[in-house]
C-alpha cells in the first residue's frame, strides 16, 4: 500500500469514526437544534467517507486518484440550523440541562481541527497534485464544520451569559 492509500485509508476509517460520534451523541444532547447539527455532521462524515473510498478503490485499481464529484454537502440545512437560532425557535430545555450539548460541542469542534489539520498536513507532504487538491478540499470541508459547531457553541454560550451573567468557560 503506497501512501496515497494509506492516507485515504486512515482518513476513511477518521470519518466513519467522527460519524458513529455524531450518531451516539444526539441522545446525550437536549436540544433539539444541537441534534440537527449532529445529523448534518452525521450525514456528512458518511459522505466523506464513499468519497474517500472511491477515490481508495481508484488508487488500488490504477495508481490514480480518481475523477469523482464531491459529495453535495447540504450547506442549505446547516446554515438554516445555525439561522434558525439567531432568529429563534420554540422553547428549549432549561440551560441546566445543556451541559451534554457544550462538551459534545467541544468535542466535535476538537474532531473537526483534528480532521482539518490531517486533511491539510496530508497534503502538503503529498507529490501528486490531484492528491494534494483533493486533500485540500477535504482540509476545507472540515474547516466549514467547525463554522457550524462553532457557531452553535456561540449560541448556547450567549444564552449561557445572558441567563447567568458570566461566562462558562
Amino acid at each position: 500500500m503506497n501512501k496515497a492509500e494509506r492516507v485515504v485509508d486512515f482518513a476513511m476509517k477518521m470519518e466513519l469514526e467522527a460519524r458513529d460520534f455524531y450518531l451516539d451523541s444526539m441522545e446525550r444532547v437536549s436540544r433539539a437544534d444541537t441534534r440537527s447539527l449532529l445529523a448534518t455532521l452525521a450525514e456528512w462524515e458518511k459522505g466523506h467517507y464513499d468519497f474517500l473510498k472511491q477515490h481508495k478503490d481508484s488508487l488500488e485499481g490504477t495508481g490514480k486518484w480518481g475523477e469523482v464529484a464531491p459529495p453535495a454537502e447540504s450547506l442549505e440545512e446547516a446554515v438554516e440550523i445555525v439561522m434558525e437560532k439567531k432568529t429563534g425557535t420554540a422553547v428549549e430545555p432549561p440551560l441546566g440541562e445543556t451541559s451534554s450539548d457544550f462538551s459534545v460541542l467541544r468535542m466535535a469542534m476538537a474532531i473537526e481541527t483534528d480532521f482539518r489539520n490531517f486533511y491539510g498536513n496530508a497534503a502538503r507532504t503529498m507529490n501528486d497534485p490531484e492528491g494534494r487538491k483533493i486533500l485540500e478540499m477535504l482540509s476545507e470541508w472540515e474547516g466549514g464544520h467547525q463554522e457550524y459547531i462553532n457557531e452553535q457553541y456561540r449560541v448556547l454560550h450567549r444564552e449561557f451569559m445572558n441567563e447567568m451573567g458570566f461566562e462558562p468557560f
